[in-house]
């Protein structure tokens, strides 16, 4: 049994809200986190290190390698996007504290872009249905392919962390963020579940509760004002 939490966006006081209210619930369960960890939200540095204070693992988003690139690879076309996608306030809370900037740039740079266990799949923004194709002959997916496939297609918008479109069913649950519900969504076709509720909007935060490729509970907590504020 794991935990898998949607977009974060700095929403600091929503995640331990909802952290709490996870513990509350399953004391010693796994937490794991669909990425995009800054912008939007005021409070990127506290997110940062309150993951890592939990030992909560969460796969790269695409606003999490917009905030590394701009600062490690700035010819990447990401820097680019970084501008127009709420940067504003992660720019200023590492003014504020730039000690922790090469820190969590490091915890970015580790984080992988799939977390694959027995019975779900975990990525930012899922596996699109238009490489079908390429999983032909794969199945059941392996964490070899997996590590040949999500950074070959990386910089597409059809990719782990920029993707949008219909997921590819892959005979197990995907779990994914990016593309924001009003609540948590299970999409029969794809056996995908869309776990990001658009916290920084002022809705809400979620986490699913996953065994054996089932979702046995949801738990979202309502955004503290204070965060996007």
């Amino acid at each position: 049994m794991i935990a898998v939490i949607g977009d974060i966006h700095g929403c600091y006081l929503t995640l331990r809200k909802l952290i709490k209210e996870v513990r509350r619930q399953y004391f010693d369960i796994m937490m794991y986190a669909t990425g995009d960890l800054v912008d939007r939200g005021n409070f990127p540095v506290e997110v940062f290190e309150l993951l890592l204070d939990e030992g909560i693992q969460f796969t790269k988003g695409n606003h999490d390698l917009m905030f590394l690139y701009s600062y490690t690879r700035p010819l990447h076309p990401f820097v680019h996007s970084w501008g127009y996608n709420g940067n504003e306030k992660t720019i200023s809370a590492y003014a504020k504290h730039p000690n922790y900037l090469s820190k969590h740039l490091d915890y970015i740079e580790i984080a992988p872009l799939f977390l694959h266990f027995d019975d779900c799949l975990i990525t930012h923004a899922g596996i699109a249905s238009i490489y079908a194709k390429e999983f032909r002959g794969y199945r059941p997916i392996s964490d070899e392919f997996l590590q040949q496939f999500c950074p070959k297609h990386i910089n597409e918008t059809t990719g782990v962390v920029w993707n949008r479109n219909p997921l590819l069913n892959l005979g197990k649950l995907q779990i994914v963020g990016h593309t924001r519900h009003a609540k948590v969504t299970h999409n029969e076709i794809s056996n995908a579940v869309y776990v990001d509720t658009s916290v920084y909007t002022g809705d809400r935060l979620s986490a699913v509760i996953i065994e054996e490729g089932e979702v046995v509970d949801i738990i979202s907590v309502e955004t503290e004002l204070d965060d996007i504020a």
